[in-house]
């Protein structure tokens, strides 16, 4: 049996509307996990229909670590000043600021690593794999691997978030995305340090 406090604590948590709630602990016989899964899975998806949409609002939120010697901005942007002016909003652009200042990303997302920096890094790779004696198959998929592992780190999206290492963050504006039912998405980041 599902009860009133399974569907409040799994909307909660996932953002999701309780019939979709609902629907998902009863598909998964009431196992609150499964569920949960099911509605990330769902709501990732809504993050895809609405990536198109306008980000004409937002609102750009800093961090400061506690030395007062290192500290980020972050322009987060969404669809309407409604969501902007939401508590959960702005919390998830302050984490963003701490992300960005504990985890120094250089880039937004692979896609925008410059060229001549990924051409620089893939030859280095490709040399170091080279003296592994791999075939061909193998040593391109080597590479492949490594080039997203480095760029990974240093793209933001691809980056474990700091308070759930289980989450990109990526999927994390996703989660925001399938919660706020807007599309959201990082406009640019800037971290200092003395």
């Amino acid at each position: 049996m599902i009860t009133a406090q399974q569907i409040k604590d799994l909307r909660e948590k996932t953002g999701a509307g309780i019939s979709d709630v609902k629907k998902a602990l009863e598909d998964s016989g009431g196992d609150t996990a499964k569920a949960e899964a099911a509605l990330l899975r769902k709501m990732g998806g809504s993050a895809v229909k609405r990536a198109g949409r306008e980000t004409g609002a937002g609102l750009v939120d800093s961090y400061l670590h506690s030395n007062g010697k290192i500290g980020a901005m972050v322009e987060l942007l969404c669809e309407t000043d409604f969501v902007a002016r939401n508590p959960a909003f702005r919390e998830l652009a302050h984490d963003l600021a701490m992300q960005v200042a504990a985890m120094r990303p250089l880039y937004l997302s692979l896609d925008v690593a410059p060229s001549d920096v990924w051409n620089a890094e893939k030859s280095q790779v490709e040399e170091e794999v080279k003296k592994m004696g791999k075939p061909a198959q193998v040593a391109e998929q080597i590479i492949d691997g490594k080039l997203k592992a480095f760029f990974g780190a240093i793209s933001l999206l691809e980056q474990p978030f700091v308070k759930d290492q289980d989450k990109t963050i990526k999927e994390v504006i996703n989660e925001a995305i399938g919660k706020f039912g807007e599309n959201i998405k990082v406009g640019k980041f800037v971290r200092f340090e003395i």
